[in-house]
């Protein structure tokens, strides 16, 4: 018997991103799939292309999700989602 040495790959937070996206294209508008594309794409807006790949890294090793969230209220963000958070 012959091993191979094999590393395991660990997705990136990009990977895992076009992966989710993927998702929520293939099953389309209403779907949970699509709901959580959405979360992420505006998750990307808010926080950028790093904060939200290293926070999807994370979420994929603990098993958590990315959701959006509010800081303290003010009159400039009204009521739009100002900061992705791991739940």
């Amino acid at each position: 018997m012959q091993y191979h040495n094999q590393m395991l790959h660990f997705m990136s937070g990009k990977e895992i991103f076009d992966r989710y996206q993927l998702a929520a294209l293939k099953n389309g508008l209403g779907s949970t799939e699509f709901h959580y594309g959405n979360i992420l794409y505006q998750a990307l807006h808010i926080e950028g292309e790093e904060k939200v790949f290293q926070l999807l890294e994370l979420a994929e090793h603990t098993g958590k999700r990315i959701a959006l969230a509010y800081s303290i209220p003010s009159l400039e963000n009204g009521t739009e989602p100002d900061m992705a958070v791991l739940i």
